[in-house]
């Protein structure tokens, strides 16, 4: 008899609308895995913690989908970003597969693509995903960060991101960012992660702040005196170890750690040399997964040599390309303080769980 096919998962249906994803996702009806003894707790930041494995904002759409990815054993959760005001969410699809059988290299980086189709291997798939940034209302966002909170087992914790939006009356961009991040906190974020990096916001102030010492600085030192001693985070993009040292240099008298990298920018086209994602202002979009391994653990790899250099402390978070257990490990034994991953987690359900045994 003839083995029967592995069972295949798609937490995040590709397939279908963001609204559709938030209101009945995850789309998962496998077993909730139990996890092997915990023999010692972990410290992030000042907390202790099951373990440093988690999923970073981009899938985890509201509090019952960090409630799943929790109970499957992703012990730091990230509530997707959120913002002061109500906010759309591009069209679909907002995720495409791309063929990329090898890494992704600096030279890659905003130059042009096509659209490929999953592989057979899940540990080598490469998206890309253009949302921008979209939000519920605050007084949605806000409730639901307070139910989120509460469905976290022990020794769990669920962070919490935002972004500040520009073109508001009522406050300049800087002053949003505070904003929105004072209300995070007030609903219950015990550690706030700022989106300084969002590919997906194309040449705007809001998506290319990560790369700008100056700017950045400005809003973190807003968004420290907004939050208290509340542990900030801010989440960067790739960029060259020279801009990196700048950056952190610059942010880090108000930020307690450092999360990188969001996604790699490319440009999606079609056959036509057209977009290959509908909508205006769409060419350009994040890539992640398989591809971008190896950009990312550059970016890990220079943290630390900063926080060694300085004889620093800040927290490093790594992010981007951990496809298996391994990958995630190797982060952690470079001296990443947290890994989490994305786009393993959003097809391989039990990610957490091979970690957690991984000998």
């Amino acid at each position: 008899m003839a083995e029967a096919a592995p069972m295949q998962f798609e937490l995040y249906d590709i397939s279908k609308t963001y609204e559709d994803n938030y209101q009945n996702g995850p789309f998962f009806a496998g077993d909730m895995p139990t996890r092997p003894a915990i023999k010692q707790m972990q410290k992030v930041f000042d907390f202790e913690v099951n373990s440093r494995l988690g999923v970073p904002a981009g899938p985890l759409l509201n509090s019952h989908w960090c409630d799943v990815y929790a109970q499957l054993g992703f012990d730091l959760p990230v509530y997707k970003t959120v913002r002061s005001v109500e906010r759309a969410c591009h069209p679909a699809p907002n995720c495409i597969f791309l063929n990329a059988e090898n890494q992704f290299g600096h030279q890659d980086i905003n130059t042009q693509m096509k659209p490929g189709v999953r592989p057979s291997l899940d540990e080598k798939i490469t998206i890309t995903n253009s949302f921008g940034v979209p939000s519920l209302s605050p007084e949605v966002w806000m409730k639901d960060i307070e139910a989120g909170n509460k469905k976290m087992a022990s020794g769990q914790l669920m962070l919490v991101s935002v972004n500040g939006t520009p073109g508001l009356a009522e406050r300049d961009l800087v002053e949003d960012y505070g904003y929105v991040s004072a209300m995070a906190k007030e609903a219950g974020a015990k550690i706030i992660e700022v989106n300084y990096s969002c590919p997906n916001l194309g040449g705007s102030k809001e998506g290319a702040l990560f790369s700008d010492p100056e700017n950045s600085a400005l809003v973190s030192k807003k968004i420290r005196e907004s939050i208290g001693d509340t542990p900030l985070m801010i989440k960067l993009g790739w960029m060259p170890a020279e801009q990196l040292e700048k950056v952190i240099a610059a942010n880090r008298p108000y930020v307690d750690g450092f999360a990188a990298i969001n996604t790699i920018p490319r440009k999606i086209v079609n056959d036509q040399g057209g977009s290959a994602l509908p909508g205006e202002g769409r060419l350009q979009s994040g890539t992640c997964g398989f591809a971008i391994g190896e950009l990312a653990e550059e970016v890990t790899s220079n943290l630390i040599d900063l926080r060694t250099k300085w004889k620093d402390d800040f927290v490093i978070c790594s992010v981007g390309g951990m496809m298996t257990a391994q990958d995630l490990h190797r982060r952690l034994e470079m001296g990443a303080d947290m890994v989490m991953s994305a786009t393993a987690a959003m097809w391989d359900p039990y990610l957490a769980q091979r970690f957690h045994e991984y000998k």
